[in-house]
């Protein structure tokens, strides 16, 4: 989550545009309280542990726990098939509680006391980034499942998730071709949105576009009737949004009472992230435009599968999320390449992914780029009706993660940790 969150500033946006690599955070809470779910251990060796961690509480509880849903399913699954290499699976869960520091004191504690193999999780930027130098000083693999503003590069992190040649990439010419070149851009004001509106503006300018006014709004922020009156009277063609979390998802509510009609667009977090389609009253986010790699509406017998077997073992979760299903693919990645590993030894485990190993995933194929430790995605292009039924516009298949590679980031033959920006390309 963001820097407001916590009430302090550990994370500066000059660090992320200078692409330095983060240190751990100081002033650390009270570790946050385990939960271990116990399985069956195998007869000659104790279970491999996966550390799970995830805001289940707190202002991005709705987009964690879907992810922790999807984590216990795919460890089920995979001890029911045998486990990994005959090992059975431990899932260590914790709940962050929507807390920056809480995430740093208990991926501290998953990795000392608890010994676990792997981590898994984190929805907000700057809790990736409190997690990604412990994983990388203790040398075990660290898989991110959220979407994100993108340009993370390090040699013991994987990133399941969108980044912007996928989304922003697609949304944008669709956006300026069927609206108009003149945009707003309405930014959450943290990592996610500070990069976000970079992205957006480089993206923007390729197609002939003009960013025509920029909004950086903290995340506490609730009311947006002073902001709906700044976007009206700049007469954009379009809105972007990179709003995220309860109280700034009163916008669209907002909006829509205000009778608003400026076309709108996201990458992700409305709708595939939040499952804002599901949450809010129609019709509140008709006419919001979004690309994304999945929501649980798509359509396809192997995702018809798994949202069987999701609402089986989770029937009452809200909404099946894009950080739910690339989390349960994070979990498959890993397993799949311990096995062709042959043991759970963190060097070897991340060589076996690096070899460009692939699943099957309920979105359809997933491929891991060795050269940034990021993944294929076919990505979709939605509207939500009056109903707030999705619409799907246009589909790209198989879209490979390249801009990493394109900078000269090659993660075999170099190894880093940071996240470079578009300014520092």
């Amino acid at each position: 989550m963001s820097d407001e969150r916590n009430g302090s500033s550990k994370i500066t946006r000059k660090q992320f545009l200078r692409g330095i690599s983060m240190v751990a955070l100081g002033g650390l809470a009270a570790p946050a309280i385990l939960k271990v779910t116990s399985v069956a251990r195998a007869a000659d060796s104790g279970p491999i542990k996966l550390g799970i961690l995830f805001d289940q509480t707190g202002g991005f509880g709705e987009y964690g726990l879907p992810a922790v849903h999807a984590a216990e399913l795919a460890i089920e699954e995979i001890n029911a098939s045998g486990g990994i290499n005959g090992r059975q699976v431990e899932a260590v869960i914790a709940d962050t509680q929507s807390d920056t520091s809480r995430y740093v004191s208990t991926a501290r504690m998953m990795i000392g006391r608890d010994k676990v193999d792997a981590l898994i999780g984190a929805i907000g930027s700057q809790d990736r980034e409190a997690i990604r130098p412990i994983a990388h000083s203790a040398k075990i693999p660290y898989f991110y499942p959220t979407c994100y503003e993108g340009g993370v590069a390090d040699s013991w992190t994987f990133c399941t998730g969108v980044v912007p040649e996928q989304g922003f990439a697609t949304l944008i010419p669709h956006m300026i071709g069927q609206y108009g070149p003149n945009v707003y851009d309405l930014a959450a004001d943290y990592v996610w949105g500070q990069l976000s509106t970079m992205w957006l503006s480089k993206y923007v300018k390729e197609k002939g576009g003009s960013i025509v006014g920029t909004e950086a709004v903290p995340l506490n922020v609730s009311d947006f009737n002073s902001t709906l009156g700044r976007i009206q009277s700049a007469k954009p063609n379009w809105t972007y949004s990179s709003l995220t979390g309860k109280e700034q998802s009163a916008f669209f509510t907002q909006r829509a009472s205000l009778g608003v009609d400026i076309p709108l667009a996201d990458f992700v977090i409305t709708l595939a992230q939040a499952g804002g389609h599901r949450r809010m009253k129609a019709p509140v986010l008709a006419g919001l435009h979004e690309t994304f790699s999945y929501v649980e509406e798509l359509e396809g017998e192997r995702n018809s599968d798994f949202v069987k077997r999701f609402r089986v073992k989770f029937p009452d979760e809200v909404f099946i999320s894009q950080p739910a299903q690339n989390t349960y693919v994070a979990i498959q990645l890993y397993a799949k390449a311990a096995t062709m590993a042959g043991n759970v030894q963190p060097i070897e485990v991340v060589k076996a992914l690096e070899t460009g190993i692939s699943y099957d995933a309920p979105e359809g194929t997933v491929k891991v780029d060795p050269k940034s430790h990021h993944v294929s995605h076919s990505v979709h292009l939605a509207k939500v009706g009056q109903t707030h039924k999705l619409e799907i516009l246009k589909s790209w298949e198989n879209i490979e993660p390249f801009w990493l590679g394109s900078i000269g980031v090659d993660l075999t033959k170099k190894p880093e940790s940071k996240q470079y920006s578009p300014l520092a390309a």
